[in-house]
């Protein structure tokens, strides 16, 4: 059975659509449906999962220095939250952004490859549903020599497989990978704002290297149309069904326990590590 309860008699996808929800519960959703798939006696079908965020919300990458990295000031103010993604990458602004994660078993089909190769396929299908948007949008192929500019904001750097319009990059990605399993996700920013962005941030950006869906499509973006673009996108791209699913009770009980006891703790967002308290009280999560 897949991690929604359905048979994946053929080429099936479990399909999450969710709307807007904190970024504490936000990344542990991603966390448990990644752990499911470790955890599975079997190799069930991928999970697409589509999601916004509420209130506005700073992830700071799995290894990234929090000091120094966001203006605490301006987020106290201005009710922005802060959490730590179990993914690499830096800081990315979640405010008008729609974010995809993809969750599924590595070795089996159709991610038989390595970490780049996962990056390639999922980019692809990105493109495509971009395409559907009339963005002319491409995946940025890895060159000798290339590498990401320093910085704290994710968006200021393209990477190999990110996907980028006339050079700048309009959907940023990083992976997670535990014991056979991957998640990988990645904003969409419907609309962005480099000003803003600076202020959280507490440094300058070069606004030359930012772009949103609205002006890379010349069309104000519709949460309803980007997700049925990706939904196509995919299908088309990896030949499969995608069925509307829910997460499993398991599932949903891994994610509370990880929303309290990791991704809610001032020690994982600001240290990267669970703190004695969590590890004392709490039941296992991952460091």
């Amino acid at each position: 059975m897949s991690p929604g309860g359905r048979s994946i008699g053929g080429a099936r996808w479990r399909l999450i659509v969710d709307g807007a929800d904190d970024g504490a519960s936000n990344m542990a959703v991603d966390e448990a449906m990644l752990e499911s798939y470790v955890r599975g006696p079997a190799a069930p079908g991928p999970t697409l999962r589509l999601y916004s965020w509420a209130p506005a919300t700073l992830s700071l990458g799995r290894a990234q220095r929090a000091e120094g990295a966001y203006d605490a000031d301006v987020v106290r103010r201005e009710g922005i939250g802060v959490v730590r993604r179990p993914s690499g990458g830096t800081a990315v602004l979640h405010e008008f952004d729609r974010t995809y994660a993809v969750v599924g078993a590595l070795g089996v089909p159709p991610f038989t490859g390595g970490v780049i190769a996962t990056y390639k396929a999922i980019a692809d299908a990105l493109a495509s549903a971009l395409a559907r948007l009339g963005v002319a949008a491409s995946p940025v192929t890895p060159h000798r020599g290339s590498r990401r500019d320093a910085g704290a904001a994710c968006f200021a750097n393209v990477g190999a497989w990110e996907i980028a319009v006339n050079g700048c990059k309009l959907i940023g990605s990083a992976q997670a990978r535990r014991r056979g399993a991957f998640l990988q996700h990645g904003s969409i920013p419907l609309r962005c704002d480099p000003g803003r962005l600076e202020d959280v941030l507490g440094s300058r950006v070069d606004r030359s290297r930012f772009i949103d869906l609205e002006r890379a499509s010349g069309v104000a973006p519709d949460v309803a149309v980007f997700d049925a673009a990706c939904v196509g996108a995919f299908e088309e791209t990896f030949c499969v069904t995608l069925l509307p699913g829910t997460l499993t009770e398991s599932e949903e009980l891994r994610a509370a326990e990880l929303r309290c006891w990791k991704y809610d703790s001032m020690a994982w967002t600001h240290g990267g590590a669970i703190g004695s308290r969590e590890a004392r009280w709490g039941p296992p999560v991952a460091r």
